[in-house]
């Protein structure tokens, strides 16, 4: 059940909304990321939603700051190794959507303005197919190294044994 049954966010993550274009990059306990809807943003901007209901940062709590501070730093670079960007924009108002969101809209040298101009500046629409193979790209830079990050904290490796055997 969505956390305020008139949010578009809320009711996208239960799936009563339609998905966002590719589908969710990652789906986790306090935040989803996803590719913005394709009229408002560029192949490459994505989305960060917050799972629980809430405006802004000064709702977050602690716990669920820690976690957005690590994905942010796993969704830097997998959106500027699969778009080229050289910066990424961040941005949360959540005056459409009254619910905790941060865009990261990626930018290229080849822009003719950046910073503020840039954002407000209108862009061309980027087609579905561009969207989705742009998704694939940053799921997969996302997800590398993952398997074996999984594996590493499950298995500690040999333990030392403080035992009468090692006091020699």
């Amino acid at each position: 059940m969505p956390g305020d049954p008139g949010c578009l966010i809320c009711k996208k993550q239960v799936g009563q909304e339609d998905p966002p274009p590719g589908g969710y990059i990652y789906e986790g306990r306090y935040f989803a990321i996803c590719h913005s809807p394709r009229s408002i943003g560029t192949a490459g901007t994505v989305i960060i939603e917050s799972r629980r209901h809430f405006l802004d940062f000064g709702e977050m709590t602690s716990v669920e700051g820690a976690d957005l501070t690590g994905l942010l730093r796993r969704i830097f670079p997998a959106i500027k190794e699969a778009t080229g960007a050289e910066r990424l924009y961040s941005l949360a108002m959540m005056d459409g959507v009254p619910h905790f969101h941060l865009w990261l809209v990626p930018w290229r040298k080849d822009e003719p303005t950046g910073g503020v101009a840039y954002l407000a500046s209108e862009h061309q629409m980027s087609s579905m197919e561009e969207i989705e193979e742009t998704v694939g790209k940053v799921k997969q830079s996302f997800y590398r190294g993952q398997d074996s990050l999984i594996l590493r904290r499950r298995s500690p490796g040999p333990r030392r044994s403080h035992g009468a055997a090692n006091r020699r």
